[in-house]
């Protein structure tokens, strides 16, 4: 009898083990027919796919000399840039003065930094202004701004981070309209870059800086809120890498870059926003403070300044102009104060003498004239008082010429 495997596993499954031990025991004795193994479609351990390697494309070995190559390159740059002393940079080129004082400079970084509402934006339209009239003898008010640089032909590259469109736009046209120019002109290139991520931002800014370079090269950048295109300011890691990133800018496309920077509100001190604020200025070429007195005087000074500080008692100062529709430099702080000294010191004097004056014609001292002799004036004031102290008339010549 031939049975087969098949037919030995059908009665284990149908009956059980002790049926099919008895039908063994009872039967004639079988053997069992060899059966053809099952057909194994998995292929062997070796096999690759050649559809699946011509989508891979062609593979080779990682080169052990490759990063040995990279290092050895990346040294040679460094190496290249060595101190020689019969190898002299040219000295810094200077961008912008305010007043004779320089604040930018190319291969630099700058920081414009102040509170909220201290008038920023009217700086920032002011520089744009100044770099867009160049060494033109124009008609226009730059806050005391001036292009400093014998190249005027580069780009002007704005970057608008805070603001709204209507905000931005009117910025953009009094800037043009400080300058004294009619148009903008090719050389400005303002872009409003709200609407993008932050990182989004500072990969725009490298292409505008890249094609702007290899179109008519690039004289000054102005970021109009640093802090929008970095995660966050209080990364420290992060924004030490955004400054390299930005002073290396400057360095590869030889150009000025102006930063504007919020100082942290409730403090005196000037401190900037984070760890970004921080490391902007200590890398800055000029940090340019701008704080708002009680008048509504704006005045902007500095220290931390690479060249010469500007004490804020000697700083420079705007204010608005209703007639103009926009802020005008109103001259420098210590004029202003010594001017605001004689108003008062005038106003006081009205009020002192104008009382001795009148108090003189009605009881006609020296005529109806309101002239006085020192001694006179003394007797008024005794007059008035109604004592009888007389001032010695020294002391009375002395608070007349006052």
């Amino acid at each position: 009898m031939i049975a087969t495997k098949q037919d030995c596993r059908s009665i284990l499954q149908a009956h059980g083990p002790e049926v099919l031990r008895k039908m063994a025991l009872d039967a004639e004795p079988f053997e069992f027919e060899p059966q053809a193994p099952e057909a194994d479609d998995s292929p062997p351990d070796d096999w690759q796919d050649p559809q699946a390697d011509a989508e891979r494309g062609p593979t080779s070995e990682p080169d052990p000399t490759e990063g040995t190559r990279a290092a050895a390159e990346l040294l040679e740059r460094a190496y290249a840039l060595r101190f020689r002393p019969e190898s002299v940079p040219p000295p810094d080129e200077i961008l912008v003065t305010l007043g004779d004082v320089p604040i930018a400079a190319a291969g630099n970084l700058s920081v414009i930094q102040g509170k909220s509402k201290v008038g920023k934006s009217a700086v920032v339209a002011a520089v744009i202004g100044a770099a867009l009239r160049g060494r033109r003898a124009l008609r226009g008010d730059t806050l005391a701004f001036e292009w400093a640089s014998q190249n005027d032909t580069g780009a002007i590259l704005h970057i608008d981070s805070e603001q709204s469109p209507a905000d931005w736009h009117a910025l953009v046209c009094r800037a043009v309209r400080r300058s004294g120019l009619t148009e903008a002109g090719d050389r400005l290139v303002s872009l409003p870059l709200v609407q993008f991520s932050r990182g989004e931002r500072l990969k725009i800014i490298q292409l505008a800086l890249e094609r702007e370079f290899e179109n008519l090269g690039v004289s000054l950048v102005i970021l109009d809120g640093v802090a929008d295109i970095c995660a966050s300011p209080n990364d420290e890691a992060e924004s030490l890498e955004l400054v390299s990133k930005l002073l290396g800018f400057c360095h590869r496309y030889g150009t000025g870059i102006v930063c504007i920077l919020h100082e942290n509100p409730g403090t005196e001190l000037g401190k900037t926003r984070g760890h970004l604020g921080s490391e902007l200025n200590r890398k800055a070429f000029a940090n340019l403070r701008i704080d708002k007195d009680e008048t509504g005087v704006s005045i902007m000074h500095g220290q931390d300044m690479r060249r010469r500080d500007i004490p804020k008692g000697l700083g420079y100062c705007f204010q608005w102009n209703q007639d103009a529709g926009m802020h005008a430099y109103a001259g420098r702080a210590a004029g202003l104060q010594a001017t605001k000294r004689d108003a008062e010191a005038t106003s006081k004097a009205r009020a002192e003498w104008g009382a001795l004056y009148s108090h003189g014609k009605e009881n006609g001292t020296n005529g109806t004239c309101p002239e006085f002799s020192a001694e006179e004036a003394a007797k008024v004031e005794r007059d008035m008082s109604g004592t009888n102290k007389l001032t010695a008339t020294e002391t009375m010549k002395k608070r007349m010429q006052r």
